[in-house]
């Protein structure tokens, strides 16, 4: 267990003892008695799977989880944690022990709060606070990827793509239940602060601006989508017309071999001497003639 505690310039830094202003503590010492909560049962239960972000009140205050996506294009490691915010302590619960190292990368940020919702205020705008230059980085990608589809569909396209979805949807799911908690944190200090000075209003802010910029983002992605299948159709008629300008030119020459082929008795080509390199010049003569009218008409 990690306990921090304000010191008198309201500072957060460890404490000695086992109550502080800030506790991080694991689920296998709620279950050994070392650290007691109220709604212990429940924090142990979500803590089995956490995921998605939630905040539900309760008597003591509020009672959730968190799940912070990783910032980056792969599937990176998530900081799943459940929380219970009263208003002597706000109380972190993690088993994988990667929630100790952020928080401390966080406390020179974490300073002059006032009350435990402040603080928890300042860790839900810590999540999200280097969110805006991720979606700009996966902006210029997305706009990279669209400059080459112009001339061409790049390699491992369709993968890369999906990979872009599915991090805007988690993303976008993320902002979305960040927003919910933040209204009903919002709905609890209803009263106290005027709407236009409640720092809840910023943070919503703040969420809700993400949503718009992942939705456009979505919608770029819609738009790569309809012009990889635009590019897949396109080649497939060049490979058609193709296909159909070589089966024209070679359509004589089947009608010419076809003529010839019947055999008829009184066919005189048949014994004419010159027959046959007249009938070779025939072809290329009409060849030639195709070619050079499909390249008039830039059939090729």
């Amino acid at each position: 267990m990690h306990v921090f505690e304000q010191n008198e310039e309201r500072k957060l830094e460890p404490a000695e003892g086992p109550e502080g202003f800030l506790k991080l503590c694991s689920g296998d010492e709620i279950r050994q008695g070392v650290v007691r909560l109220p709604h212990h049962k429940e924090i142990l239960h979500s803590l089995g799977s956490i995921r998605y972000c939630k905040a539900e009140r309760i008597r003591e205050g509020m009672l959730g989880t968190l799940r912070i996506p990783g910032k980056s294009e792969r599937k990176a490691h998530q900081l799943a944690f459940a929380f219970l915010l009263t208003a002597q302590t706000l109380t972190l619960v993690e088993d994988a022990g990667e929630l100790l190292p952020w928080i401390e990368k966080q406390l020179p940020v974490w300073q002059e709060v006032s009350t435990t919702e402040d603080l928890f205020l300042k860790l839900l705008e810590q999540s999200v606070s280097e969110d805006s230059l991720f979606l700009c980085h996966l902006e210029q990608q997305l706009e990279q990827l669209e400059d080459v589809l112009i001339h061409r569909v790049p390699p491992n396209f369709f993968e890369t793509l999906t990979a872009h979805r599915r991090k805007l949807s988690e993303l976008g799911a993320y902002y979305d239940q960040l927003t919910t908690m933040g209204e009903r944190m919002r709905g609890r200090r209803s009263g106290e602060t005027p709407a236009a000075e409640d720092p809840w209003e910023y943070f919503l802010h703040d969420t809700k601006r993400l949503q718009d910029h992942v939705r456009q983002m979505k919608e770029a992605l819609h738009q790569l989508r309809e012009m990889y299948q635009f590019q897949q159709t396109a080649q497939q008629n060049r490979v058609m017309g193709m296909l159909t300008v070589v089966t024209t030119v070679f359509l004589p020459l089947n009608l010419l071999t076809g003529w010839y082929g019947m055999n008829f008795t009184n066919m005189p080509e048949l014994q004419w001497q010159y027959g046959y390199p007249v009938v070779i010049a025939a072809a290329v003569v009409i060849v030639l003639a195709e070619i050079i009218y499909f390249t008039h008409k830039k059939f090729f």
